[in-house]
């Protein structure tokens, strides 16, 4: 590594059952504001100018109820008394939020953000050392946060000094302990329930990177080194084109048992695809209709087939989906897509379809 190159080097253990090493490509990740490509694997949030502002995010959700942990090796520049800072920010949306002092964290509704900041804003009781606290729902006042901020380094020393270093975030949801290591000091300790009390029930959030310049400026860089963690279940790209064009599609692994309304085992890998497309296109309602096969009374089948649809809707709104942007019907045993005299067919025509609606505004 050269002198004077700001190089941050992130390296990502995911560490949880069946996580796994993910090949992936700048296409892979979703850039927002100032922020640019780079050489190799890197990207540029802010460059050495007045008023940038810049957001990386990978566009793939994680799930907070396994547990995770991050190393990152990472520089704020060279330019001492530069602003603002970085921040790693987890968001249910694909969204970076408003700039100059909010770091392009401020404004996001719900969340959490490792504020790393290097620039005293007196009116946001900062103080006067470079430092680091975790911050919720796009608030960058500390009186609203969730510690207190703590200085970055153990001797209080300046980190806009053209060196990188290395941070360990980590998450443990048996203990619901979120720990946050600056050169190998732990600086921030904190049991939080994360996914009931930051995220409201909801387990699903996408991760990324944002920063600002202000008055004051350094370049600031990320270099993706390594990821590894378990993968959350998202449509493939046809069925999204499907979707956004007005087509229907029919759920699939919802086979509903004869009778029942409990969604079966199979259920959440299939309807966590539809939680994420709903958080990644938050213009769209959902339309959920519920179909049974021909047994039984013709009646009973339409309220048997209300409820289930119900069942998933009631999912979904557990999962962080705005219940106003979900509507849900039985329509019985009305249009089947397979004949009712063989077993295969009555299970095929057990369904819930799913159409789309853009939100007027």
């Amino acid at each position: 590594m050269k002198t004077g190159y700001l190089i941050c080097i992130l390296s990502l253990a995911w560490i949880f059952p069946q996580a796994q090493d993910v090949v992936f490509e700048k296409d892979d990740f979703i850039l927002s504001g100032d922020a640019s490509e780079y050489s190799g694997q890197c990207f540029r949030l802010t460059s050495d100018r007045r008023w940038q502002g810049g957001g990386v995010w990978f566009n793939k959700p994680i799930d907070l109820r396994n547990p995770f942990e991050m190393e990152i090796d990472i520089s704020f520049g060279c330019r001492d008394e530069g602003a603002d800072g970085i921040v790693f920010i987890f968001h249910p949306e694909l969204t970076t939020g408003f700039q100059g002092e909010g770091m392009g964290f401020g404004g996001l509704y719900p969340s959490l953000g490792v504020e790393m900041d290097t620039y005293e804003n007196y009116h946001l009781g900062d103080p006067w050392y470079d430092h680091v606290a975790l911050m919720r729902n796009g608030r960058v006042h500390h009186a609203t946060g969730i510690t207190d901020p703590v200085s970055l380094t153990e001797s209080g020393q300046n980190v806009e000094d053209c060196s990188t270093h290395r941070v360990k975030i980590s998450w443990e949801p048996v203990g619901n302990i979120f720990q946050f290591s600056f050169d190998g000091s732990v600086r921030i300790k904190k049991e939080i329930q994360l996914i009931d009390q930051v995220f409201y029930g909801n387990s699903l959030v996408y991760w990324g990177f944002s920063s600002a310049t202000g008055d004051k400026y350094n370049t600031h860089l990320v270099c993706l080194e390594r990821l590894k963690f378990k993968s959350v279940n998202v449509f493939p790209s046809y069925i999204r084109d499907l979707l956004l064009t007005g087509e229907s599609y029919i759920l699939d692994k919802l086979d509903f048992s004869p009778g029942s309304i409990a969604l079966p085992a199979s259920a959440p890998e299939e309807l966590d695809k539809l939680v994420q497309f709903l958080k990644s296109n938050p213009r769209q309602s959902v339309f959920l209709s519920g179909f049974t096969d021909s047994s039984g009374d013709a009646t009973q089948n339409q309220n048997l087939s209300r409820r289930r649809a119900a069942a998933v809707a009631d999912y979904l709104i557990r999962q962080g989906i705005d219940p106003k942007r979900i509507h849900s019907s039985g329509l019985g045993e009305t249009n089947p897509i397979a004949p009712n005299d063989t077993a295969e067919g009555r299970r095929k025509n057990r369904r819930i379809e799913v159409a789309l609606m853009i939100l007027r505004v």
